[in-house]
């Protein structure tokens, strides 16, 4: 039944059936309940809900087109459990794939982005990186390339269209108005990488901001360890901004792990909008920011598990404060 729900959904998506070759479903079912309490020095929130966190479904496949090379395609869909609002745009592209890498056309996360690796241990929920660490962002138009893997060491590149015209108040016209590079090494143990982002302001700004972010990563056996910076420049058209983040698990009684985190950085995440569709921080209100995070999550199975976890986010110049508790499941398919 999965198989024969497969090739529909891929045929319907994608191409006429007789074209079709290796068309797979997959999905991940993610819902919590959460405790939230916010404080920003004057009023004081507290509210429970029951979320759906980045549920998705996709169809993912390839076509073998002889001499090595391959068509390659992904659709993948948020899928809102919650309150059954419709589905969202995730990472979605078409290209061709071979000896001399991977070339990709669609929408996608930044290189940038995927240099994390596994650093976060609390993707998607409370605690997550992208409220203190900026260039989190999976962005339209983009052209993306990825090499093969050389050692464990390979390189993936994008360059973004802004698409807009003069007449639309960007002039970011060009095939690369935000560029993100990064290189990867994954190797045994360690996984180390160093991510570099550019950014056209077209007309807002007579400026050409900048992000930097390295991470390295340990795992262990039983237990893993990260570190992770990112250094912005605005280049003038804000005040810089530093971040850095800590981070690490340890397995305990064969199916549980207990999670920890620390994240600082020098002001929220979200401050400046960058085109095309990107946010960055802007440290100019100097108001500094830390999160701490504390999680436990056991496995039911290979594709099920159960997770709590507390967050405590704090801004120190508008005094706002967030603390999150929450417990959901996660079944992947």
């Amino acid at each position: 039944m999965k198989k024969i729900l497969s090739l529909a959904i891929a045929a319907a998506l994608v191409a006429p059936v007789a074209a079709m070759a290796e068309a797979s479903v997959y999905g991940k079912a993610h819902m919590v309940i959460q405790n939230t309490s916010e404080d920003d020095g004057t009023d004081d929130v507290d509210v429970w809900s029951v979320d759906s966190i980045d549920s998705r479904v996709g169809v993912k496949g390839s076509e073998d087109l002889g001499g090595g090379l391959k068509a390659v395609y992904k659709f993948e869909f948020k899928v809102n459990l919650d309150d059954g609002s419709g589905l969202g745009d995730r990472n979605q592209y078409v290209g061709l794939a071979g000896g001399f890498g991977t070339l990709l056309l669609g929408r996608h996360d930044t290189p940038l982005k995927m240099s994390q690796g596994k650093f976060d241990q609390f993707g998607d929920v409370a605690g997550d990186i992208k409220s203190v660490i900026p260039g989190e962002d999976r962005v339209d138009n983009v052209i993306a390339y990825v090499s093969p893997s050389m050692g464990g060491l390979s390189f993936v590149g994008a360059l973004v269209a802004g698409e807009l015209g003069d007449g639309a108040g960007g002039e970011l016209d060009g095939p690369a108005d935000h560029i993100s590079i990064a290189g990867l090494y994954n190797n045994g143990p360690i996984f180390a990488s160093l991510a570099y982002n550019t950014y056209d302001l077209g007309i807002v700004a007579d400026a050409d901001p900048s992000l930097l972010r390295g991470t390295l990563v340990y795992k262990g056996g039983m237990w893993q360890a990260g570190v992770m910076f990112s250094s912005l420049d605005l280049d003038g058209a804000g005040e810089d901004a530093d971040a850095i983040g800590v981070s690490g698990n340890v397995k305990v009684g064969g199916s549980g792990k207990i999670k920890a985190q620390y994240l600082s950085g020098d002001a929220p995440v979200g401050k400046a909008p960058i085109s095309p569709a990107v946010k960055i921080t802007d440290g100019t209100e100097g108001n500094d920011v830390t999160q701490w995070s504390l999680g436990y999550e056991h496995g039911l199975s290979k594709k099920t598990k159960l997770h709590v976890g507390y967050t405590i986010y704090e801004e120190d110049e508008s005094d706002y404060e967030e603390t999150a508790f929450f417990g959901g499941l996660i079944h992947k398919f």
